[in-house]
């Protein structure tokens, strides 16, 4: 019997690449995702910390010019944390669209990966069928031989 051929076999090719294209696509979206978490933290921390030196600052003496550079400051850490807090959110509805292609696109390729397993049970118990075949042909023709 010939050998097991696929005739799908470049379509589940292609639905490999894609399921593979998408999936690095996710894993480039996570890693933005967890460096912008990363950039707002640090923002945090140093609005924080501005804040604190601000109220250290406020009880010794702190002219007007360096208090409208703290205020100045403050105001633009301020409005960085909030474009931060928009990226992470445009982040995160882009993570669960790029989840959703990954899930079809792995739902279409399990179901040319199913066609070809099912496929590929159909030829071998068509090969072993035919090897059945064979086998009883012999016992037959070496019984006959025996027999005359």
């Amino acid at each position: 019997m010939k050998r097991f051929s696929f005739n799908l076999e470049t379509l589940l090719r292609h639905r490999r690449h894609i399921e593979e294209k998408e999936r690095s696509e996710l894993s480039r979206l996570f890693s933005s995702y967890k460096s912008e978490l990363n950039q707002r933290e640090t923002l945090q921390r140093k609005y924080l910390e501005t804040l604190l030196e601000l109220a250290q600052k406020r009880q010794g003496a702190l002219d007007h010019q360096e208090m409208s550079w703290f205020y100045l400051y403050l105001e633009r850490l301020r409005l960085e944390l909030e474009y931060s807090a928009q990226r992470i959110l445009n982040l995160e509805k882009q993570i669960q669209t790029q989840q959703a292609a990954l899930y079809e696109a792995s739902k279409k390729r399990k179901a040319i990966d199913a066609l070809k397993a099912r496929r590929r049970r159909h030829h071998a118990a068509a090969a072993a069928r035919e090897e059945q075949r064979g086998i009883d042909e012999l016992v037959v023709t070496r019984f006959a031989r025996q027999g005359a």
